[in-house]
């Protein structure tokens, strides 16, 4: 191995390694959540399922402000301009919580509509309710975390966070524990304990990251207004909007796909709800790749070192097409473990095993989405491209042939496959476009 990939692979794993410990840590409030509402019964799985997926509706779109806050905050990091981080914290911050607020505000007030959308089941309705509604008051933490949580990624500061991710899952768990099944004579709240034990949560997370800007004196360094490199406002928003855009159009796209999947039946539904759990962990092997890649190659971008920034594209290219072979594997034999944990029927568990073996089929695709199109096309400011790529990939080919295996009756796991065939469509476009080196750009003075 020449010096520049041992170079590569040790700023890549100084990066990666606790983003991914630290996004594992947080799935392990999902997974929690998962595992303890399981034991309930399917039901309650799936009252789980339907809110959690109208409330990944909001953080989708909350990534599509906070990546015009890595895309920025990196390129500024690189070229040191520690004022240029503060701006673009400070504008993200205020977008993120007025929208989140917003998008609160009529989630209590059209609750049960909103999930009616979702299930024609008046029970699961009936459970999911006032769990969507303690969920709901945690948006504006969830925003500002997501928030703090990249821009602390851009500057370096992935140790610290991580460590407080143990705190936030050890909060969580305690409160599941606690709530929902009333240990020591305390009253049980069943799922709407797990709802209250997020809240509690995300409201420590977010504290906690704060502090680090603080310890860190991002929010003492001095703005100078009338510095032209620092008047990101206009320039945030001409990348990002395309991103946010983006965003809405897959969050959209997403939540068609879980609809066609609830017409199926509650078992279906049930089935697709524990899909997500059971591989996020391994998502967050990828996801972690993409934050490394933005970090990486948004400060070599905003050192004009285009070269580097091509090579490190290449690297993260090629090993997250291994990774995914591998997690492949480790997926299949680990999962019917998982299962085990859950009071599901054996329909059910049949269901579960026939997705993953389309799941597994497309997660090379999958994998290569989030790290090139996520990660490295949008720090160059190529966000309007690959708004277009989603959006059309899933609009005009993803939907459509969802809906004929719907009508066709198809069995689940090949509704699932055909609906998420349009990864392959955008994994080959994303790479070429790529290797074509357009998307070399410093968006910044």
């Amino acid at each position: 191995m020449n010096e520049e990939k041992q170079l590569f692979y040790k700023q890549m794993w100084a990066f990666a390694l606790p983003i991914t410990i630290q996004l594992m840590i947080t799935s392990g409030l999902n997974i929690i959540d998962s595992v303890m509402v399981g034991s309930l019964g399917v039901e309650a799985i799936a009252a789980v399922g339907i809110s959690n997926k109208f409330t990944q509706f909001l953080a989708v779109i909350l990534q599509g402000f906070a990546s015009g806050a890595t895309i920025f905050s990196s390129q500024y990091w690189g070229q040191k301009n520690v004022s240029g981080v503060k701006q673009i914290l400070i504008l993200v911050s205020k977008i993120a919580t007025i929208f989140s607020f917003i998008f609160a505000l009529v989630t209590l007030l059209f609750t049960p509509f909103i999930l009616g959308i979702f299930s024609d089941d008046a029970i699961v309705i009936a459970e999911a309710v006032p769990f969507l509604r303690i969920i709901s008051l945690s948006y504006v933490f969830t925003a500002l975390s997501m928030i703090f949580s990249v821009t602390l990624k851009t500057i370096g500061e992935v140790k610290r966070p991580t460590f407080y991710s143990v705190i936030t899952l050890l909060t969580n768990t305690l409160f599941n524990w606690l709530l929902i099944f009333g240990p020591f004579g305390l009253p049980a709240f069943g799922i709407r304990g797990a709802a209250f034990a997020t809240l509690l949560a995300r409201i420590v997370q977010t504290l906690l990251l704060f502090s680090l800007f603080v310890k860190k004196g991002i929010l003492k360094s001095e703005v100078d207004p009338s510095e032209p490199a620092l008047q990101i406002t206009g320039p945030y928003w001409k990348v990002t909007f395309p991103s946010i855009i983006n965003h809405l159009t897959w969050t959209m796209g997403e939540l068609v796909f879980f609809w066609l999947y609830t017409r199926t039946g509650t078992d279906q539904t049930a089935a697709i709800s524990l899909i997500d759990p059971l591989v996020f962990l391994f998502v967050c092997v990828f996801t972690g790749l993409s934050d490394a890649s933005s970090v990486m190659i948004g400060n070599q971008l905003g050192g004009k070192m285009y070269k580097k920034a091509l090579f490190y594209a290449k690297q993260f290219i090629r090993l997250t097409t291994i990774l995914s072979i591998v997690i492949s594997g480790i997926i299949l034999l680990f999962s019917p473990m998982i299962l085990q944990f859950y009071n599901i029927t054996n329909h059910v568990e049949e269901l579960v095993n026939q997705v993953l073996l389309a799941y597994i089929a497309l997660l090379p695709f999958k994998n290569l989405n989030y790290v090139n199109n996520v990660g490295i096309l949008r720090v160059g400011g190529d966000t309007t491209f690959v708004m277009w790529l989603d959006t059309l990939s899933v609009w005009l080919w993803g939907i459509p042939m969802a809906f004929l295996a719907v009508y066709l009756g198809w069995p689940l796991w090949s509704i699932f496959f055909v609906a998420n065939s349009h990864e392959i469509i955008r994994a080959i476009i994303g790479v070429r476009r790529t290797l074509r080196e357009g998307w070399l750009k410093t968006l910044i003075a």
